[in-house]
């Protein structure tokens, strides 16, 4: 209550400060329940903090849901049908809170426009809180609910291998993860049902340099109903090959106690700043600070001095910049 509070200060503040043409001119439209398999066009203000229930299929907290979010209601390029001046919402939603809902078992994803978050209100219901920096229109559909709740799924290519890592947050009632390679089942890992999560890795050696694989994450619980959980994708290649792009990977394993890995890939030589933040903005560790040849490389971090909770971790090379969030559970 603190946290919607202080969000509501916050918002009203700039409610206020906001010219008073565009405060007349705008009023949020929203639904007071989404139900699984529906969309719903969300009309959002300028500043403005919104929230409703997502009504699935009563999984209760194990059942994640999972929504999908497309700028405008235009019928041609979503599933609403409403005139209105389209706004880009969010597209990729990750445990561990984010700016304005920085709960670490919040759901969260953010744009240039908002900030959205959902969660599990121990009341029984899921909600979702929308805090808006702009005002317009997206459509939000409530696709489907997950009976696993993941923390993180990537695949690390090598030289003719993919090293599949897959962390989750909680488990009930799971028999076995399967983890399918374009499409067919490739192995089988037994679940440990675990209620504080445990992560997962297998390596493949089933592969060819230079062909680019889609590795889909599947649970299957004791009664043998299965649900996609995640998908990624990669391409392995020979020692030393190319690194055609800058990009910062997933910590594995996440959450963690007290050590993760945190790899990342230079296209060129560069000056590299890899530092660790935590919620308030504060630096708590500096993990490389100097010229880095171009290529992939591999960082330790030992979080042993550190409390629990969600922390900030940022690459900086030459121009490009790139910002990841992860959790450390003692």
């Amino acid at each position: 209550m603190k946290k919607v509070f202080a969000i509501m200060m916050l918002a009203a503040a700039l409610f206020i400060a906001a010219p008073n043409s565009v405060q007349a001119q705008c009023t949020p439209s929203y639904p007071a329940e989404l139900h699984l398999g529906e969309s719903a066009c969300i009309q959002v203000c300028q500043f403005g903090l919104i929230n409703f229930f997502l009504v699935g299929a009563d999984l209760d907290q194990a059942g994640i849901p999972v929504i999908t979010a497309v700028a405008g209601c235009n019928p041609s390029s979503s599933d609403c049908d409403v005139a209105c001046q389209p706004i880009t919402p969010p597209s990729i939603f990750t445990l561990g809170g984010g700016i304005f809902f920085p709960s670490p078992t919040d759901w969260s994803g953010f744009s240039d426009c908002m900030e959205i978050a959902y969660r599990w209100n121990h009341d029984g219901y899921w909600e979702i809180e929308i805090f808006s920096l702009c005002s317009g229109c997206f459509c939000l559909s409530f696709d489907d609910q997950l009976a696993a709740e993941v923390a993180s799924f990537d695949a690390v290519a090598g030289d003719r291998q993919v090293t599949v890592n897959f962390s989750t947050v909680s488990e009930t009632d799971l028999d076995h993860f399967n983890i399918l390679r374009d499409g067919v089942k490739a192995t089988e890992i037994a679940a440990t049902n675990s209620t504080a999560g445990h992560s997962y890795s297998w390596v493949d050696n089933g592969v060819t340099n230079g062909v680019t694989y889609t590795y889909t994450l599947e649970s299957v619980d004791v009664n043998g109903s299965s649900e996609v959980l995640a998908a990624t994708s990669a391409t392995p290649d020979a020692p030393n090959g190319v690194v055609a792009k800058f990009a910062l990977d997933q910590n594995f394993p996440n959450p963690f106690n007290p050590e993760t890995n945190i790899s990342f890939e230079l296209a060129e030589a560069s000056n590299v700043s890899l530092r660790i933040f935590n919620l308030v903005g504060q630096e708590v560790a500096t993990l490389v600070s100097g010229p880095q040849a171009a290529g992939r490389h591999t960082v330790n971090f030992d979080a042993s001095s550190l409390t629990s909770g969600m922390y900030i971790y940022r690459l900086e090379a030459g121009a490009f910049s790139a910002t990841r969030k992860m959790i450390l559970m003692k």
